[in-house]
């Protein structure tokens, strides 16, 4: 990091950006992978070509460029799994239990989690001490859902032992988590001020929330906490990019991002009003009249007074 400081202090955005793709790239760690492309993007601002780039940095000529996972697991508005690039049948998993207990892995991200738990979960108000065995079926049908050619160890996507099971986070690519690690990255850089930095982190979290985690299975306890932290994360981003569309005069993008928010939560009051503040500024006030009469339908529905019609400020 030494080096990085150096090129900031002497203001060479070449030599400091160069440096900041370099250390990216030798970290595993995809908040690393979603800042080196922010460095590459710079560098191209600059006109200078990733090639280029890599030769002049010296040491990213060794620095291998990581590849996809072949696993795939995707959660967001429904789960399905791909393998090389190809959707997995529902024929091939044999047991809705091998599913659900891949479902069950992915809401802990990669946390161990105690057999009584998944068994628990998979087969309540039955005898955990009958269900041992039917645990470890399901764990290798899953493991054989990913791997059936046993290209790899027997836990190389799904590690378990005697206790506890969990996903091996750094061999397969989980939807989720690149989803929460993108809008972290893109809120901190916007917090920060880097707004040209984050913007297109926040844009890609935004259009990667195809759904909310697990949509079909809305009543489980164990996908509740990552669905809402997942949701939670999902209406910080798409406020921060109403806001910033707001502010650089581009409402077409903010109306839009304020109904994605609505969308979401219904009752979201201060979406509500931003919206209607939005359209009145864009001169759309019919529009603006009919949202703000369905916004105060809604809060009459929860009991809440409905705020006075906005000013455009509000926006």
């Amino acid at each position: 990091m030494l080096g990085l400081a150096l090129w900031h202090r002497v203001g060479d955005p070449v030599g400091a950006a160069r440096t900041e793709l370099a250390l990216a790239r030798l970290s595993p760690e995809i908040d690393d992978q979603l800042l080196a492309e922010g460095a590459t993007r710079r560098l191209a601002t600059l006109g200078i070509r990733l090639p280029a780039a890599a030769a002049a940095a010296g040491l990213m000529a060794h620095v291998p460029v990581a590849e996809a996972a072949p696993i795939e697991i995707r959660t967001l508005g429904g789960f399905s799994v791909l393998r090389e690039g190809e959707a997995i049948a529902s024929g091939e998993w044999q047991s809705r239990k091998a599913r659900d207990l891949v479902k069950i892995l992915v809401a802990r991200r990669g946390r161990s989690t105690p057999r009584e738990m998944l068994m628990e979960a998979l087969w309540p108000d039955e005898d955990p001490a009958r269900l041992s065995n039917r645990l470890s079926v399901a764990l290798s049908t899953a493991r054989a859902v990913f791997d059936p050619d046993k290209r790899h160890p027997a836990d190389h996507y799904i590690a378990a032992d005697g206790e506890s099971a969990r996903l091996v986070m750094p061999s397969l690519t989980l939807d989720v988590d690149r989803f929460l690690r993108r809008a972290a990255v893109g809120l901190r850089l916007l917090g920060q001020g880097q707004d040209a930095d984050a913007l297109p982190h926040l844009g890609a979290a935004e259009a990667e929330y195809s759904g909310d985690f697990l949509e079909e299975d809305a009543y489980v306890d164990w996908a509740t906490p990552l669905r809402e932290e997942a949701r939670a994360a999902y209406l910080a981003v798409t406020r921060a990019l109403a806001e910033t569309a707001g502010g650089t005069g581009d409402l077409d993008s903010a109306v839009r991002y304020h109904l994605r928010i609505l969308e979401r939560d219904p009752y979201d009051e201060d979406a509500h009003l931003r919206l209607v503040g939005t359209l009145a500024k864009a001169g759309r006030h019919g529009e603006a009249r009919r949202h703000y009469r369905a916004y105060g339908g809604l809060m009459r529905e929860i009991d809440v007074e409905a705020a006075p019609y906005p000013s455009a400020a509000r926006a």
